[in-house]
């Protein structure tokens, strides 16, 4: 099942509500702030009780599912590996084991764009890399775990990275700048080293 909160942060965000000034999803807590000049803190309280009341029974099965098409070779993904061995599989392995799981954004942070993912299938714990790269590109898919990444811009980075997408996942161009949102569901789908060269959105980063 998706991250509950993460699930119910989007819709309050995206529901037209005014009452709210800001709608940050953690990966488990929600931080909502409000304008007390507006209403009072327990006003406050009985306005997201109804809101909350209007959409906890809200089926998961609603939320919007990406599909984020991801290049696993070993160039892009130099950890794929690794990763592999952490969890007992064979590298070649890797790519349709991490497709098949269907991921939920927990939270953006970090950088702008930069989106956690959260499988609820059971993953063996893969840890950070000893020593953090200077250096992941945009677009890069890190995993530790059950949690999963897309780095949105080129940073220092440590978490074991798989694949890449050719996706942009930040536009400060658009209207809606990151790609991803809190509680969206993610496939992710294989594409070879040359489909992800030839990607439009590959070179625009």
């Amino acid at each position: 099942m998706p991250d509950r909160e993460a699930i119910l942060s989007a819709r309050i965000a995206f529901s037209g509500s005014d009452h709210w000034t800001e709608i940050v999803p953690g990966l488990n807590s929600i931080a909502i702030q409000f304008d007390p000049a507006r209403f009072s803190p327990g006003e406050a309280v009985i306005i997201l009780r109804d809101q909350l009341n209007g959409i906890a029974n809200a089926s998961a099965h609603s939320t919007s599912i990406i599909n984020i098409p991801v290049c696993y070779d070993e160039y892009l993904g130099p950890d794929r590996e690794y990763a592999a061995n952490k969890l007992g599989i064979k590298a070649d392995s890797l790519p349709a084991w991490h497709a098949s799981r269907l991921q939920t954004v927990a939270m953006l942070g970090f950088m702008p764009g930069f989106a956690y993912l959260e499988s609820a299938e059971p993953c063996p714990v893969i840890g950070r890399l000893a020593s953090p790269r200077q250096l992941v590109k945009a677009g890069s898919i890190g995993i530790i775990g059950q949690q999963s990444c897309i780095y949105s811009f080129d940073s220092p980075g440590g978490w074991p990275i798989i694949g890449r997408t050719p996706l942009r996942l930040f536009d400060p161009a658009k209207k809606q700048p990151a790609l991803l949102s809190p509680g969206q569901m993610v496939r992710f789908e294989p594409i070879s080293r040359e489909a992800y060269e030839h990607w439009p959105q590959a070179g625009e980063r």
